[in-house]
């Protein structure tokens, strides 16, 4: 009997030990130490910074409609050799995108030229659209004049964004509203998986942020400020300023047409910068 009781007695404070030891685990940081998310918090002017923010998503959902996006969206197998650089703009960045994925009446374009957000700047990220539906490692993908963001029917993640009513002032855009009502990139009726046109008549697709332009006659760019939130929870403003050249882009905002010809055409010029 004394040899029960200490033995269980031992049992239980093993067990006490192990409880302790569970307790004082930190929760493991998804995105690493230093890893997307990491020192993400906004100064308290205190001299400390608040938590960093939580991730809106950690693993991969699958894409509804997957069949009939692959097709009707006309998406490829091959990387698209479209090139980005970056530019410092202030706090941010001006970032230029070469979506002009074979020309305007390539039978077969390229594929999307896809990205993500960085301190460094706008990266790109070599993948094909076909591996695009089932990868979280990209934020925004770039081909003529549709963007599309990864979440919804573009793509696996829970990147999203919303528009900000009126016509703000990109510059003076300091935090995000509180008012926020984010979206994902759903643009296929969720009953029988028929594409939603962006109303432009050129059967574009309506992605979250098909508003940055309208078409007169040539692709006029609205003016319209976006906040995005990224998958780990990092929000920033994005603007897109041209879709032609300068002298063309400004042509268009003008006269609503550009002439026949080299307009410089699908070099997307896109101004961004995180929030605190």
């Amino acid at each position: 009997m004394r040899s029960s009781s200490a033995s269980a007695l031992l049992a239980a404070g093993f067990a006490l030990l192990a409880l302790c030891a569970c307790g004082s685990d930190e929760p493991a940081d998804p995105f690493g130490a230093g890893g997307a998310g990491a020192g993400g918090g906004a100064s308290d002017g205190g001299g400390g910074s608040t938590a960093a923010p939580e991730p809106a998503c950690l693993e991969p959902t699958p894409v509804p409609c997957e069949d009939e996006v692959f097709q009707q969206m006309n998406l490829q197998s091959e990387v698209a050799p479209g090139e980005l650089s970056n530019e410092q703009d202030g706090g941010g960045f001006r970032s230029l995108v070469d979506a002009t994925a074979g020309g305007a009446f390539a039978s077969e374009p390229h594929a999307y030229v896809y990205a993500r957000f960085t301190d460094a700047g706008l990266e790109k990220v070599e993948i094909s659209d076909e591996a695009s539906l089932g990868s979280m490692d990209w934020d925004i993908a770039f081909r003529r004049y549709v963007v599309r963001i990864n979440s919804g029917h573009s793509g696996p993640s829970c990147v999203t964004a919303a528009r900000l009513p009126g016509m703000p002032d990109y510059d003076a855009l300091a935090e995000a509203p509180a008012d926020l009502r984010l979206r994902s990139d759903e643009y296929f009726t969720s009953d029988s998986c028929e594409l939603i046109s962006d109303g432009s008549g050129l059967d574009s697709p309506a992605t979250a942020l098909s508003g940055y332009w309208k078409y007169p006659g040539c692709v006029e760019m609205s003016g319209a400020v976006y906040v995005l939130q990224r998958a780990d929870g990092r929000r920033l403003k994005l603007t897109v300023t041209h879709f032609y050249d300068e002298e063309n882009q400004a042509q268009c905002q003008e006269t609503g047409m550009v002439p026949m010809g080299d307009t410089g055409a699908a070099n997307l010029q896109i101004r961004w910068a995180f929030l605190p």
